[in-house]
């Protein structure tokens, strides 16, 4: 068995403090809007776009997912994209809360609910209908992705419709079938 020195003890506790402050100080701007959901944002019009994306999902009749969302001023938190979703964590960067950056947060959380509620079986149906090969191939361009297209028709159902959903076939009629084979209900009535 290894031991570590006085100086081996010295730096793990100055990194435990250090980690730990990085995690208060993080948690300091963290915000509970329901149970399984937190926002991370010093931002009130940010706060206000998280609260308007659960409710999103709410007035649909699906359960918002568990998640924890971070909404940044610049795209250094987002892999270079204007968003990004992965293990029940959602990144969206933006400087600007307008109907992009509403889209791209349901697109993100879509990716999350999928994640949690979409099973084998409707994953493969649903590239059944869209003509698709694979759910999240990284051979597959962008908008031939089971996931993607998921996620974009997700959010154009659930959101405004303003936006033009950035896949084929994306004649409203296809996009409601595709919608409710993933979530099992019909799309909100328009706002």
């Amino acid at each position: 068995m290894r031991t570590i020195g006085r100086l081996g003890a010295s730096i793990l506790g100055l990194t435990a403090l250090v980690g730990g402050w990085a995690l208060a100080s993080d948690d300091a701007h963290a915000i509970a809007i329901r149970p399984g959901i937190v926002v991370f944002s010093q931002d009130p019009s940010q706060r206000q776009l998280a609260r308007w994306a659960v409710a999103r999902f709410e007035r649909a009749g699906l359960e918002a997912p568990t998640v924890e969302i971070r909404l940044h001023t610049d795209a250094s938190g987002c892999g270079g994209h204007l968003g990004y979703a992965k293990g029940g964590r959602v990144d969206v960067c933006t400087v600007l809360v307008n109907e992009m950056t509403r889209r791209n947060l349901l697109h993100e959380m879509s990716h999350i609910w999928m994640d949690q509620n979409v099973s084998r079986a409707t994953g493969e149906r649903f590239l059944g209908l869209r003509h698709l090969s694979a759910w999240n191939d990284s051979s597959d361009p962008w908008p031939e992705r089971g996931c993607e297209q998921g996620a974009e028709i997700m959010a154009w159902a659930l959101g405004d419709r303003i936006l033009t959903p950035q896949v084929q076939d994306n004649e409203p009629a296809r996009l409601d079938a595709a919608y409710r084979l993933l979530t099992g209900g019909a799309p909100p009535d328009r706002p």
